[in-house]
């Protein structure tokens, strides 16, 4: 790549940054939940509103509460998530160091992410391996902190491309497929064409 793109810059997408840590998250999760029997109220802290564990914690609510059923208690989101994270250190650790990175790369804090990526963790080996990958391509990860490119688009036109597989039973004739695809694109285009127009708010 070098050879016909030598200004190129490289980028580490932002959105596998954080697929990467939350991964290595869940993986914590679940081995630290199957140290407890399945009838413990631990066990059910770590399996049920696992996705309360990968929200950021801003979006996290902190006041207003709602009774938990596998609990059996009332809690707010963040104290739900809490219960679940003092059972462990380690797993809390990895939470946080979850959490600074989706801030760090949502903020362009370029320092608060090699920090994070370079201070010495003490996280189970999930962690250590995802750090030691973003450290080997810490380049790519400052490009991405500090760079506005992404692929999400390329992102979004395969999981399209799935979605219509998925839906369409296969193909016999590539052409048609490759035809489903553009027409689909076509289609997506115009919708957004036809989208009105926001005025903007009085002041």
């Amino acid at each position: 790549m070098r050879r016909y793109f030598p200004n190129a810059k490289l980028v580490v997408d932002r959105f596998h940054i954080v697929s990467m840590l939350t991964r290595a998250f869940n993986q914590v999760r679940v081995a630290v939940m199957k140290q407890f029997d399945p009838n413990t109220r631990e066990y059910r802290a770590l399996k049920n509103s696992w996705r309360l564990y990968l929200l950021k914690s801003t979006s996290l609510n902190y006041t207003k509460e709602y009774y938990d059923r596998h609990l059996r208690q009332k809690v707010t989101m963040a104290e739900r998530v809490g219960i679940g994270l003092d059972l462990n250190p380690q797993l809390a650790a990895g939470y946080e160091l979850l959490q600074g990175a989706m801030t760090a790369l949502e903020e362009h804090d370029v320092d608060q992410l090699m920090d994070l990526l370079f201070t010495k963790w003490d996280v189970p080996a999930p962690f250590q391996t995802v750090l030691k990958t973003l450290r080997k391509n810490s380049e790519g990860v400052y490009n991405a902190t500090v760079l506005p490119y992404s692929n999400g688009r390329v992102e979004g036109i395969n999981r399209m491309i799935k979605l219509i597989q998925r839906t369409v039973y296969g193909f016999t004739n590539f052409g048609h497929f490759i035809a489903r695809i553009r027409l689909h694109q076509m289609g997506t285009e115009a919708e957004k064409r036809r989208r009105p127009v926001q005025a903007p708010a009085a002041a």
